[in-house]
């Protein structure tokens, strides 16, 4: 089945040398970090319109604070859909308290809670459809030329 995961433009390089996209943080707990099983994050619609606020961040480099785009780069998987979880029944499995999950949810702008995924491994380039650049919608390299 079809997943989107989204990256921002400083990572694509280090992503594609990997041949992977990597697990991080599941933010199930705002206080202890990695509480529960690291995931890599899907969404199951492609973004469309204005970044949510859960694919913003910065980066410190020489005393100076950068705001990075979490969204821009879109890396579409076709993931087996039996490994692949929907976000807020993996919070209620891991036992995420409401506040918290209601926080995130706030985070996604106009995607939804219900089309947000994980998937609990690292996700090869062998599952790979194709990169893409939001901002150019041109400039797409499919899997195969990676």
């Amino acid at each position: 089945m079809i997943f989107y995961h989204y990256t921002c433009i400083e990572h694509i390089e280090k992503i594609i040398d990997d041949g992977f996209l990597k697990t991080s943080e599941s933010n199930v707990s705002p206080s202890e970090e990695h509480a529960g099983p690291d995931v890599v994050w899907l969404l199951k619609k492609p973004l469309t319109g204005q970044v949510p606020e859960m694919l913003t961040g910065r980066i410190e480099a020489s005393g100076r604070s950068f705001g990075i785009d979490k969204s821009r780069i879109r890396i579409t998987v076709d993931l087996p859909l039996n490994e692949v979880q929907r976000a807020d029944k993996f919070w209620k499995r891991h036992k995420v308290e409401q506040w918290w999950a209601d926080r995130l949810s706030s985070l996604g702008g106009k995607s939804k809670v219900k089309d947000w995924y994980v998937i609990l491994r690292n996700i090869p380039s062998e599952e790979w459809v194709e990169i893409g650049d939001r901002y150019n919608q041109n400039q797409k390299i499919k899997a195969g030329q990676i």
